[in-house]
């Protein structure tokens, strides 16, 4: 069984420059999820795919795919880079690790990989974070609840665990899935909850400054 893990890592960033390269706690924020992927016990090899010129990671655990041009723009979807990926490399899983999110462990992605390979009737698997939050959608200078009826507002106490938010943290798949759908998340999707803290994931500047703050 080959589970390879993929983090892929761009030099260009918008919002914050060299974003992957900033540091917290003394550590490059790419590397506090890298060492994590290395510690999982189920994950076989990971890869960094990244157009960074010269970067070099040593450990025998890990490997540099050099990901192209074209996906590595501002406005290419990560399924570019993994279909690279997957098209040159053959594993059974693939464990898609985004480096913007620092509150992986390496448990999280051992817990998660068994309960994919226990239940085959699952097609791919998202990190979660449980909420109990009331959702409310903006419209122009409007807004409307996504999370109840206005005229019968639940306590939250009352609100039943059933909405999940995506903390952009890690997905699993099959490779061979992959390939057919184009997309990390097809088929019957399960998810791992991680914890609250996992929901901020860094994407500007005042995301980077609360992360640090939580982890200091």
């Amino acid at each position: 069984m080959k589970i390879f893990a993929l983090i892929p890592l761009r030099k260009g960033s918008k919002r914050i420059k060299n974003k992957n390269l900033k540091k917290i706690k003394e550590r490059s924020i790419y590397q506090i999820v890298l060492e994590q992927a290395i510690k999982s016990k189920l994950i076989t090899k990971v890869f960094v795919a990244t157009d960074i010129d010269n970067f070099k990671f040593k450990n025998k655990k890990v490997s540099i795919f050099k990901r192209s041009k074209h996906s590595a723009t501002a406005k290419a979807q990560t399924e570019i880079v993994i279909n690279e990926f997957l098209k040159s490399n053959i594993c059974d899983y693939l464990v898609l690790i985004q480096a913007t999110n620092v509150f992986l462990k390496a448990i999280y992605l051992d817990k998660a990989l068994k309960k994919m390979l226990e239940n085959p009737k699952f097609g791919s698997l998202v990190s979660v974070v449980n909420t109990k939050f009331f959702i409310w959608e903006k419209k122009n200078k409007l807004c409307k609840s996504l999370s109840y009826k206005l005229n019968k507002r639940p306590r939250s106490q009352d609100i039943k665990d059933k909405q999940l938010i995506e903390n952009g943290s890690f997905y699993i798949f099959k490779r061979k899935n992959f390939l057919k759908s184009q997309n990390r998340l097809h088929g019957n999707i399960t998810y791992f909850e991680m914890p609250k803290e996992s929901l901020f994931e860094i994407d500007d500047l005042n995301d980077l400054s609360l992360v640090r703050k939580i982890l200091n």
